[in-house]
């Protein structure tokens, strides 16, 4: 009964359609004789089908879609099509079959699609990629693999894509990349490896890449960075490589990356920077080192970085940083190093950050935050946010603090008494000394959201709950009444004298009716005088009349 609804609804939809002629048309949980009788196909420009049934694709399956600039077929269970299923769509720019369950790849088209420019395979079961793969599609600049179980690649899989910007391997199981896999890919600007097995990759595997801007190689299994040394790569910007097993960074590796700005080294396994390990990277603007396992920084690491504008070191195991590292960086904007061991911050470390914005140093073991107090006077403390929280401070010059951005100090070792001795008056919004918590008070049975701060007093912890209690009373009190209806209390022996005004409401009423008369009556004057005026002069002009 319900498919015999859907039918009807279906057909009344078609006649609809056929009657707008539409150019666009999206369906879902359709079959493979709804599609083919679609009317008005040669109109249309762009199709989609989602959540279809369409397992196999038989031979020029859309040889009525000629006009097709757009094709989706995507979570509908494809599986397979015929080497010619693709015939007939010469004008087609973008096809996607994106979530499906594809295992072989084939051109699926007795002749080029020239004007096909992007294709997306990804989030199939494709394990392997045949030489001249894609040689029908000679026009082709994005290509999305990725999430498939690709873990081999023939040598001319790419051959003839000249024109192909992007490429995505991602999600796969490739294990390594070897010297003639990309081979011919000149224009190819960004390549996405990451979440692959790769272990190795073959120091002329982006010889001939020489476009190459952006690099993925995160989630992999890498120890070794020798192929950064090729020329292939003197142009890259952005390179990841997050994630993998890296213990240490080659002397001068990165000093034909000339161009790199962005730098992405966290969750590896380095122990320490040398002054040689970043040397050449004169353009680099962003570096992540974070979730490593350093224990030193040598001093003059960064120092050819000039451009640097953020550095993240966090979680690692810094017990201290040299007063001098961040000396050649002056223009630093953020500087990260939460989560390390650091005891101690020597006030000329920032003495040359005018542009510093933000500052990170949430989860050390800092005893005191004097630094602050010697940062350069060209900077706009007002725009400064710094983050201490969960250090160890006792105590801190709150004068000295009262004109930055917003500065975090909760969750630190503060003296109970220093806290009851500064904190009497109100601390500036942009000083932040309390932590959430959640109390269940006697004024309800809510949990009432207030903030406190812990101390410490004779060696105990102690805790300091910020309440405003006029404000929790107004909001969770209601007042008792304040007389007892059945006795209620006596009047007051004197009752005051209320003023009272003689132009009451009834003398207002009688000076508006008499108003009102009055004015009737002389608009009645006014009429009557009127009406005397036009008699005398029609008597006016009957006696002229008479004399002529």
């Amino acid at each position: 009964m319900c498919h015999a609804v859907y039918q009807i609804l279906f057909w009344l939809w078609m006649l609809l359609y056929s009657g707008s002629r539409v150019s666009c048309l999206q369906m879902s949980n359709c079959n493979k004789t709804e599609v083919t009788m679609i009317r008005g196909m040669e109109l249309l420009t762009s199709l989609t089908l989602s959540n279809c049934s369409l397992p196999h694709l038989e031979n020029a399956f859309f040889m009525r879609f000629g006009h097709l600039l757009h094709l989706e077929l995507q979570h509908s269970g494809l599986s397979s099509l015929e080497d010619f299923s693709l015939h007939s769509l010469p004008r087609l720019q973008s096809l996607s079959f994106a979530h499906n369950s594809l295992s072989k790849l084939r051109s699926w088209s007795s002749e080029p699609l020239e004007a096909l420019v992007s294709l997306d395979l990804s989030h199939n079961r494709l394990s392997s990629l045949d030489a001249h793969s894609f040689v029908l599609y000679p026009q082709l600049q994005m290509l999305d693999l990725g999430s498939n179980q690709i873990n081999q690649i023939a040598d001319d899989t790419f051959y003839g894509l000249s024109h192909l910007k992007h490429l995505q391997l991602n999600g796969n199981r490739m294990m390594l990349i070897d010297g003639s896999q990309f081979h011919g890919l000149h224009r190819l600007s960004s390549l996405m490896l990451q979440h692959n097995l790769i272990e190795g990759v073959d120091p002329g595997a982006f010889e001939s890449n020489t476009h190459l801007r952006s690099l993925r190689l995160d989630g992999n299994l890498l120890n070794c960075l020798q192929f950064l040394t090729q020329s292939g790569l003197a142009r890259l910007v952005h390179l990841n490589l997050a994630n993998n097993l890296l213990r240490k960074l080659e002397p001068q590796g990165f000093v034909t990356n000339v161009e790199l700005q962005d730098l992405d080294l966290s969750r590896n396994n380095f122990t320490e920077l040398t002054k040689e390990s970043l040397v050449g990277l004169d353009s680099l603007e962003r570096l992540n080192i974070s979730h490593n396992i350093l224990s030193h920084i040598e001093d003059g690491s960064l120092e050819s970085l000039a451009s640097l504008l953020q550095v993240d070191a966090s979680f690692n195991q810094l017990t201290s940083v040299s007063e001098s590292l961040f000396h050649a960086n002056t223009q630093l904007e953020e500087i990260i190093l939460s989560h390390n061991r650091i005891r101690d911050i020597s006030p000329k470390l920032m003495q040359y950050q005018t542009h510093l914005r933000h500052l990170k140093l949430d989860g050390n073991a800092l005893i005191e935050a004097s630094f602050l107090q010697r940062l350069p006077p060209a900077l706009n403390r007002l725009s400064l946010i710094v983050d201490l929280s969960s250090n160890r401070l006792q105590s801190v010059n709150l004068n000295s603090l009262l004109h930055f951005g917003h500065i975090n100090l909760a969750d630190n070792h503060w003296s109970c008494a220093w806290l009851v001795k500064n904190l009497l008056l109100r601390a500036p919004p942009s000083l932040n000394f309390a932590r959430n918590w959640s109390l269940l008070s006697d004024w309800s049975e809510d949990l009432t959201k207030v903030q406190g701060i812990d101390c410490i007093e004779d060696a105990r912890n102690r805790s300091i709950v910020l309440l405003s209690i006029g404000e929790v009373i107004h909001s969770k009190v209601q007042c008792a009444k304040s007389f007892d209806e059945l006795n209620p209390a006596p009047p007051p022996l004197t009752w005051p004298k209320i003023p009272t005004d003689r132009f009451d409401s009834r003398s207002v009423i009688i000076w508006m009716l008499v108003a009102i008369a009055i004015t009737f009556a002389c608009l009645r004057w006014l009429r009557r005088f009127v009406d005397r005026k036009e008699q005398s002069k029609r008597k006016l002009k009957a006696i002229n009349e008479v004399v002529s």
